[in-house]
């Protein structure tokens, strides 16, 4: 076999740093979008009354309907490593919601939300195509 050593050939490398922002902004940009879809005063689902006021609950496939903020307020994003990160809630609801139940139907929730965040870049933005929720 024959090796051939070339000095001072130029490298290629991947800024760790720069991918890792790139993340952390793509679940800014989710959470943003969770928030503002959840903040709107009507949802398409049934209305009941809730004390004095009335409600407006969300339909099966829309994102739920902001109530007293607990929901909006318990997302959080989280680095996993340089190349990895996602959004959470710790309320156990937000489990029901994603999933549904045997009386509800699921409702879109942090992954339809990152999904979005990444359809809204350029065309040419090749993270965002190369981006994967699971």
């Amino acid at each position: 076999m024959v090796s051939v050593e070339i000095p001072n050939m130029p490298k290629l490398e991947i800024d760790e740093a720069e991918i890792t922002a790139w993340i952390e902004k793509r679940l800014d940009n989710a959470r943003e979008i969770f928030a503002r879809q959840m903040s709107r005063k009507r949802g398409g689902g049934r209305k009941y009354r809730r004390g004095r006021k009335f409600h407006y609950a969300s339909a099966p496939g829309e994102y739920p309907v902001t109530d007293g903020g607990r929901l909006v307020t318990s997302v959080q994003s989280e680095m996993i490593s340089a190349r990895e990160g996602r959004l959470t809630s710790d309320l156990k609801y937000a489990d029901y919601l994603t999933t549904g139940t045997e009386y509800m139907e699921p409702r879109r929730m942090l992954a339809d939300a990152i999904k979005e965040a990444l359809d809204d870049q350029p065309e040419a933005d090749k993270l965002a195509k190369a981006a994967h929720v699971k």
